[in-house]
Parts: C-alpha cells; structure tokens; sequence
C-alpha cells in the first residue's frame, strides 16, 4: 500500500532584517531617543535650578546683612553701613559684584552702590505689594543680571522703601549653553549608538526564537519523534514555547499515527468485503447459473456489503463525535434513554438494571443510546454462556457513574489500552471467532470524550469485564 509523503516547502532565503526586527529596532529607537531627550532636558531644568538657587540664597544673605544697616523709621529711612557699600564687590564690576539699589515708594532713588554708575541702567520693578522676597532674570545690556527685590518695612508693617541687589547669571547662563551645546553635539553619536545597541538587542531578543524555529524547521512529517532541545525555565517565554511546540509535534505524532494505523486498517477491513463481492461478481459472470446460484450470490453479496455499511456507518459517527463540543448543548436524562431505548433492545437477554432516578448529562441522547448499547452488546458477545449482565447507573459526588459488568471471558492488561483504537480485536474475539470489526469501542470513547466524560475498563472479580463510564452530572432546576 502506498504510504502518504508530505512534503516540505523549501526553504526561502532569510533577510537580514526582517520585518518583526525592523518593527522593534524602530521602537526601541524611538523609545531610547525619547528617554534620552527627556534625560537631559530633566537635567538641564534640575541644574538650572541648582544653580539659580546657588544665587538666590546668595542674594538672600547679603540682602539680611543689608538690610540689619538700615533703621526705618515713620516713613523715612537711614543708612548707616556705608562701609559695608564701599567694599570692592559694591563698587567695582566684576564676577562677583554687587549693584544695589534702594528707592522709595514713589520711585525716587535714594541710594545705589558705587559700580552702577559705571555699569548698565538696572531696570527697577515698581511698585509691587508684597511683603516677602522677589526674584527676577533681567538684561542690562549685554549682561544677565539675576535681581531680588526685598521691602523696607517701619514698626507698622507699612513699605517705605525698596532694597534691589543684583549679581551676574552670565556665567551661570553659559554653564547651561555649553551643557546644552554639547547635548547637542553629542546627539548624532548618541543616535547612533541607539541605532546600534537596539539591533543588538533585537537580534539577541530573537537569536533563541530563531533557534527554536530553525530546530522546529528540521522535524517534519518523517521526523516526528525529534523534539526541540533548548536551555530555558518551564515557566520562561522560550522555554513555554519549547514545551508547546513539543506537545504539539506529540499530539501530530499520535495522530499521523492514529491516521497511518487507520488507514492500513481501514482498507484492511474495507478490502476484505469488497475482494469477497468481486470474487463472487467473477464466479457468476464466468458462466450462465441456475437461479438458486444466483439467489446464494446476490444473498453473500448483501451480507458482504452491510459489513462494508456497518463500517462507513461507525467511521462516520467517529468521525462526527471527534473533537466535537457541539453536542454538549443538550441535557437528557439517563433513566429516560435506557428506558426507552435499552431495555426494549435487549429484552431477550438476561440483564439486571440499576438505575437511579433524575441523572442528568449533557450531551446527546442518540450519542449516550450509542455508548451504552455497544457496551452492553460487547458484553453479551463476550459472555457466551450468559450468566448474566449487571448496568448500574449512580449519582457520587458531582458525577453520574455508569457501568456494564459482564462474566464472560475477560481482557488481559496489556490489551485494556489497545481495545479503544480503531480496528483492535482482542485476542479473546479471535479465538472464540467473535464477529465485529474492531470500532465498537472506539466509537464508544470517542462519544464519551466528545461529551467531556471518561471511559476505564477493569476486570470483573471473579471473571468477567467490567466498563465503567463517568459524566459531570447536570443539576436542573
């Protein structure tokens, strides 16, 4: 018999880059770029702060120190730390100078230190109300000034005057020039080193996935026993993949299996009936027959192909029930079918019934009628002397609990697992010529699977088999 090839797709040439790589170096790009930019503008606000607060509390201090050498009094005020004014910082420009200015709440300027007059106009801010310190970035010039604006209050909390000390942010102003400056100097090596670093990390990310893929790509049709062989923790993503990819290939194996077997069997037992009906179609046809010739014929003929019915009829009904979860919309109840159905179909046999009342299963009835009269049939052909068949069915628990016992001849333990493949007899139904066609308890399983229950089979003491069937029960209200 010629055996099914399945063949490969050849294999096409890889890209360096393919899309999925291309797609995550893209984002990894984007995602760098912008945590690099945010970075260093988070830097640049945290240090321009630091250092403008470096000249506030500068500021602040010298403006206490002034501010102890003024006494205010009524709506006047006078000054007595000119010594304090006449120090270099007061009168000269430098880095580190000072420019003072005090004026009146009318705006009239009643002092100024020494370098102003050598250095820009100071804008001055009047009025304003507030009682506490005002910082402000002004421009004299060329120049960056940072100003502090501080009232004169007398004994009743009114203003009378106001103190403006100025220094220079230039040097501070230049600091952040020069780290922005070489921010974006650096920029394009930086953007360069993403470009780098995120392919780097997309082909590392992928090398196990290619592996996996590439170890999967050798395992084909003839090979399925080979598995994927790959370092990695059950519970990590590439070795979740390792595991399913395995379990799949397994469940491909069993099954090309199970379709191999089937086919060898299938056409076995298909090949037997129709090699009968063709030798029988070459007898009659060679010569002209009497009638009674003819009628044994054509009555061989129809017993061959009810065989061949019988088959067709339980491969299809397999068929029909595998992997099928849409017969589980139903709920019939187990007493009603088997009162219905059963006993009347196996009146004649001496069997003992044991049925409890209000067992629900989902399922289909027709499907249920199907699993139990095989069951019971099997039993009977198993027990030819028929000292009787016992069919429980039982509520334990949160399951019904349905079982056949026979007395009959029994199954060995090696052959308790084969029973339920398709086409397997029993060495028992050889022996005893026992006819079937090796589908009834396939059929059976594949039912009861399909119905989400289970199937075990179990000896019988003192002798016999006994077959025993588990469904979720159903509670209706």
């Amino acid at each position: 018999m010629e055996k099914a090839i399945f063949l490969l797709p050849n294999k096409i040439k890889k890209p360096v880059f393919t899309d999925t790589v291309k797609r995550i170096v893209l984002w990894d790009i984007v995602i760098f770029f912008l945590l690099f930019i945010t970075s260093n503008i988070f830097t640049i606000v945290i240090t321009n702060k630091i250092l403008t607060d470096n000249l506030d509390e500068r500021l602040k201090n010298e403006v206490a120190t002034l501010l102890d050498s003024f006494t205010v009094q009524a709506d006047s005020i006078k000054f007595l730390g000119y010594s304090e004014i006449k120090e270099p910082d007061f009168t000269t420009v430098n880095s580190g100078a000072f420019f003072l200015q005090v004026y009146g709440v009318k705006g009239k300027l009643l002092l100024s230190s020494d370098n102003i007059k050598s250095f820009e106009a100071i804008p001055f801010k009047f009025p304003f109300t507030s009682t506490q310190y005002e910082f402000e970035n002004l421009a004299a010039g060329n120049h960056q000034l940072r100003v502090v604006y501080a009232p004169m209050l007398n004994d009743k909390n009114k203003i009378v005057a106001y103190l403006q000390l100025s220094v220079f942010r230039t040097e501070y102003s230049s600091v952040m020039k020069k780290i922005i400056l070489f921010n974006l100097l650096n920029l394009p090596f930086i953007l360069a080193l993403i470009i780098v670093v995120s392919i780097f990390l997309a082909k590392k990310s992928y090398s196990p996935l290619n592996k996996i893929i590439s170890i999967a790509e050798n395992i084909s049709a003839n090979n399925l026993n080979a598995r994927i062989k790959y370092e990695a923790h059950p519970e990590d993503e590439l070795g979740r993949l390792r595991d399913t990819l395995n379990n799949l290939f397994t469940r491909l194996e069993v099954q090309i299996n199970q379709i191999s077997q089937f086919t060898d069997n299938a056409s076995h037992q298909l090949m037997t009936p129709l090699t009968a009906v063709k030798t029988e179609l070459e007898y009659i046809l060679k010569h002209d027959r009497k009638p009674e010739e003819y009628k044994e014929t054509l009555t061989l003929l129809n017993v061959q192909t009810d065989k061949m019915i019988s088959i067709i009829k339980s491969l299809l009904i397999i068929a029909k029930y595998s992997g099928s979860t849409d017969n589980n919309q139903s709920v019939f109840m187990v007493s009603q079918v088997i009162n219905d159905y059963i006993k009347p179909a196996f009146k004649e046999y001496n069997i003992n019934y044991d049925i409890g009342d209000y067992l629900y299963v989902r399922g289909t009835a027709e499907g249920f009628q199907i699993v139990l009269e095989n069951l019971i049939d099997n039993a009977i052909k198993y027990s030819p002397n028929n000292p009787g068949i016992a069919v429980t069915a039982k509520r334990y628990y949160d399951n019904i609990i349905i079982s056949v016992e026979d007395y009959g001849y029994g199954i060995s333990d090696e052959e308790k697992e084969k029973i339920f493949e398709r086409f397997y007899r029993a060495a028992s139904s050889i022996k005893e010529n026992i006819k079937g066609y090796g589908l009834g308890l396939c059929l059976v399983k594949t039912i009861v699977q399909s119905m989400e229950g289970t199937i075990k089979v179990e000896d019988n003491i003192p002798a016999g088999t006994k077959f025993t069937v588990s469904f979720p029960t159903v509670k209706v209200v």
